[in-house]
């Protein structure tokens, strides 16, 4: 037996030894760098520099032979403060995935001072030109005085598709705070590949089919189309031009404070209930100090006295930053008190952006499989809670594990998705045309593209979108958030928006929208609706929602004609459109149509000719919103500045006007009975 059981030993050693030898052999080491073949180039050879071309200043990144992790040298990343510049690999030696394959990036680095460093894989479709593909992954690095391994490793099929991203490159950054001044450096940079032994088949939104959008008109040299009263495309999108909430204890404190008193300003609350907001959203009401029933009932009050539907109202528990989870208990014991009172609250997102590890946040949830088991334990709560209720999870739409993901994973739980198409377009690099038009139909595009994934994973029934989040978001210079880049909500913001609207009104994407926010303060105003600071005084966007909501009718009608076309600069992907998009409604009794026009150029003014079958207009009114400062303030010292009558005229069967440059135009037609 003793015999026998040493031959079964040394057997078991030799299989091991040969599987380690298979595995051994299975890696493929497809790009290094030790930084030790000798050279006064700046940068190395295998790097460039990246970003504008202002930051390209070759002494900021060097062969450096001073205290290397090993060897002779390394690699010096230097970021002044108040810059954007960063390094990448050479696109000469690329990194060209495979499918089913695991990439993982090796590297050492310290810094000057401690700090956050970023890596990060850069993704291409084509490198001649360059033509962005989805980024594959990144990685946040705590660095400092010492030298320190890092690893970071991404998976075919499940962290990008080797059929998308074509080419990847290394890319480091000394620093993710673009304010700070900071030194890296970097040694001993490998990468490896190997066969993924459990392979996720995710579907590819790019090659899974799904409808294009649908711009209504075709490219002219004109606006010009005709509506029909009686040619009916579809029911117009009643909840796309919602305002989210931030919390019912916000952190302006509006509309109650921490104490539990409401704080609203009478002009405020009538201003809100102004904008006749078709659903409106609040996050964290499980986090409120005052409990999660006294929460539910403010939430409550606030709907009623802003006139918003509780049934228009979705409710976000969780802690706002996903810092920590709270417990299906918790949650089951709002939906019960909800369902006790009386309410008709009956949407339930789960989790405000838990993919916030994605930025260093997020210790709540630090992959996503930690978020699948959270959103099935406390869905599973909700709906023996209430059998009826709709539970949405919350997904990052750009991010494979954060969104495509969860939605295969969690296929069938789910009544809806709330995406948060944020737009973060880069306001004072890109055009005024990218920015107010080519992005929103890339957003829009990628929207259509969630909606494919959710027929294809849920076959037993077909969960909906609701974009409980969404804005332009750049940014502001020196770090600072996008709450502080007036841009997003100014003239560019607001346009930004009114195209957005136009679209999720009139096509079948989504079943709502709240845009964010309602509250902000004099000091930051790239969300800007209404501030407590100034009551008296309104923001842009206040504007484009006050008269958008009263510009959607019951139905939405064709318009069928041509409108000229903005075609975005080669290698940003396929995203034309018209630069004047337009939405027709027709009233619920038929009496009136309401136009919504958006001219998306920055200098061109676009005539417009409607003609009218079936129907005659007795008289035409209409509304413009424009400025014309790119830098102006979004919060308006008066009204006039940015709000005036605009003629229209009619002639019973046709209506002609011009549409100005950046401008959103509000048309009411009263037809002639």
């Amino acid at each position: 037996m003793k015999r026998i059981s040493l031959w079964l030993t040394a057997l078991a050693l030799i299989i091991f030894s040969l599987a380690s030898m298979a595995q051994d052999t299975s890696t493929k080491v497809v790009f290094s760098d030790d930084f030790e073949t000798s050279s006064s180039q700046s940068p190395p050879a295998n790097w460039a520099m990246w970003g504008a071309e202002e930051f390209k200043v070759p002494a900021n990144y060097t062969r450096d032979t001073a205290q290397p992790h090993a060897g002779q040298a390394c690699f010096r990343i230097h970021h002044p403060a108040n810059t954007r510049g960063y390094v990448v690999s050479s696109a000469s030696h690329a990194v060209q995935p495979r499918p089913r394959m695991i990439y993982t990036v090796s590297f050492w680095a310290r810094a000057e001072k401690p700090g956050k460093a970023a890596f990060r894989w850069t993704a291409y479709r084509s490198l001649t030109p360059f033509a962005d593909a989805p980024s594959a992954g990144a990685l946040t690095c705590p660095v400092d005085h010492n030298w320190q391994p890092f690893t970071c490793s991404i998976r075919e099929g499940l962290d990008f598709f080797a059929d998308q991203s074509r080419f990847l490159l290394l890319t480091f950054q000394a620093t993710a705070e673009s304010a700070e001044d900071q030194t890296l450096w970097i040694d001993d940079v490998r990468v490896s590949e190997q066969p993924d032994p459990a392979p996720v088949a995710l579907l590819n939104t790019e090659t899974l089919p799904h409808a294009a959008l649908e711009h209504r008109l075709r490219p002219g040299d004109r606006l010009e189309f005709t509506v029909s009263a009686t040619n009916r495309l579809r029911r117009a999108n009643p909840e796309a031009g919602g305002v989210s909430f931030h919390r019912v204890c916000g952190w302006t404190g509006q509309p109650y404070d921490k104490q539990g008193n409401y704080t609203l300003r009478p002009e405020l609350e009538s201003a809100i209930r102004d904008l006749h907001l078709p659903m409106t959203r609040f996050y964290a009401v499980g986090e409120e100090p005052f409990g999660v029933e006294s929460a539910t009932d403010k939430a409550a009050e606030v709907c009623r006295r802003v006139g918003v539907a509780q049934d228009h109202c979705v409710l976000e528990f969780e802690e706002q930053s996903a810092t920590k989870a709270l417990s299906p208990d918790l949650w089951a014991r709002g939906v019960i008190h909800a369902l006790r009172q009386g309410y008709r609250f009956h949407c339930w997102e789960i989790a405000n952006e838990p993919y916030a590890s994605l930025w260093g946040e997020g210790q709540a949830f630090p992959t996503a499989d930690a978020f699948i088991a959270h959103f099935q334990a406390v869905s599973g709560a909700i709906r023996q809670a209430d059998p009826q209720a709709q539970v949405g999870v919350d997904i990052h739409p750009e991010h494979l594990r954060w969104g495509n993901y969860l939605l295969k994973q969690l296929a069938g739980q789910y009544d809806f998705v709330a995406p948060h198409y944020y737009c973060n377009a880069d306001v004072h690099a890109l055009s005024f045309e990218e920015i107010t038009l080519s992005e929103n139909y890339r957003v829009l595009d990628r929207a259509l593209g969630v909606q494919a994934l959710l027929r294809a994973y849920n076959s037993a029934r077909q969960p909906y979108q609701y974009d409980t989040e969404w804005g332009l978001s750049y940014n502001a210079p020196g770090g600072k958030g996008a709450d502080y880049e007036d841009r997003n909500a100014n003239i560019i913001g607001t346009l930004h928006r009114a195209v957005r609207l136009i679209y999720y009104a009139r096509e079948d994407i989504l079943r709502g929208a709240s845009g964010w926010q309602m509250f902000s303060a004099p000091t930051d105003q790239g969300f800007g609706i209404l501030s407590q600071e100034a009551p008296e005084k309104r923001f842009m966007l206040y504007w484009l929602y006050y008269y958008f909501n009263r510009h959607v009718g019951e139905w939405v009608l064709r318009t069928d004609g041509t409108a000229p076309y903005y075609q975005p600069p080669p290698g940003t992907g396929d995203f034309a459109g018209p630069l004047t998009p337009v939405l027709a409604t027709l009233s619920r009794d038929g009496h009136e149509v309401f136009l919504v026009i958006a001219n998306g150029s920055w200098t061109r003014a676009v005539p417009c000719q409607m003609k009218l079958e079936n129907f005659q207009a007795s008289q035409a009114t209409g509304i413009i919103i424009t400025s014309d400062k790119l830098d102006g303030k979004p919060l308006l010292e008066d009204k006039r500045d940015f709000v005036s009558d605009f003629p229209v005229k009619t002639s019973g069967k046709e209506v002609n006007c011009t549409i100005p440059p950046h401008a959103v135009v509000f048309v009411t037609l009263r037809l002639s009975l």
